[in-house]
């Protein structure tokens, strides 16, 4: 009757530490996914900050007001 007990209790601790280690395992890869999503998130930011300062360098004070206004008419 103890070794079944033994037995019966070694099964139980195995389930256990495969639950345990799914559960872990899900939870850290979800950590990590939401790191990297900010991180995508925070380079995609930046690339489109300096696109923008791009154009306004390249809008504002490029050329005759004169030559941009020629050119921006037909985009209205």
């Amino acid at each position: 009757m103890a070794e079944l007990l033994i037995w019966l209790v070694a099964a139980l601790a195995a389930v256990g530490g495969v639950v345990l280690g799914r559960v872990w395992g899900r939870t850290e890869g979800e950590r990590v996914g939401k790191r990297e999503a900010e991180r995508d998130a925070m380079q995609d930011k930046n690339e489109r900050v300096e696109r923008g300062r791009d154009a306004v360098r390249d809008g504002r004070g490029a050329h005759d007001p004169a030559d941009r206004l020629r050119r921006n008419d037909g985009r209205w």
